[in-house]
């Protein structure tokens, strides 16, 4: 990030905007498998009536071991932005919980 001063010396909000980029399905990264998880997750997430879901249920609907699960939600989650990790949220504590990202 550039850091851009006005002619006053004050620091331009702008400058500390994040750049644009490509996150979601158009993405470079996005494949099959991640529209797979993405879909699994989701119809999960509707059949608990908007509650997280586990990571073994995803993977289970998507059709992938828990490992390529994982890491595919967690390019929804970091990459995409198309998805939530919900971290310690049981008690006890089961994993975590992922659930959509709301889109307005």
């Amino acid at each position: 990030m550039v850091r851009r001063t006005t002619d006053d010396g004050l620091m331009d909000p702008a400058a500390l905007a994040a750049p644009p980029d490509d996150a979601g399905r158009g993405h470079s990264d996005w494949t099959d498998r991640h529209e797979r998880v993405l879909g699994a997750l989701t119809a999960a997430e509707e059949e608990r009536d908007g509650d997280a879901v586990h990571l073994e249920e995803v993977a289970r609907r998507a059709g992938l071991g828990e490992d390529e699960t994982r890491q595919l939600l967690h390019d929804l989650v970091r990459v995409h932005r198309m998805a939530t990790e919900l971290a310690g949220s049981d008690r006890p504590d089961l994993g975590p919980r992922y659930e959509t990202t709301p889109r307005f």
